[in-house]
């Protein structure tokens, strides 16, 4: 599989562990991908004005 990165790393982080699913008994799996939806969910909706450090991008402000 060809990782396509989504431009937020945390969100490509969370994304990068679902590859330990091919380590896991299948019994294991919804355990994995429950715990990544709710993480994806959790960084999906974070303020993302809380991750800027000094202000916007542009300098304004």
């Amino acid at each position: 599989m060809d990782e396509q990165p989504t431009g937020d790393p945390a969100v490509d982080a969370i994304v990068a562990r679902a590859a330990g699913a091919s380590a896991l008994p299948t019994g294991g799996h919804n355990l994995l991908f429950t715990s990544l939806m709710e993480a994806l969910q959790r960084e999906l909706d974070a303020d993302p004005a809380a991750d800027m450090a000094g202000g916007p991008a542009n300098g304004a402000g």
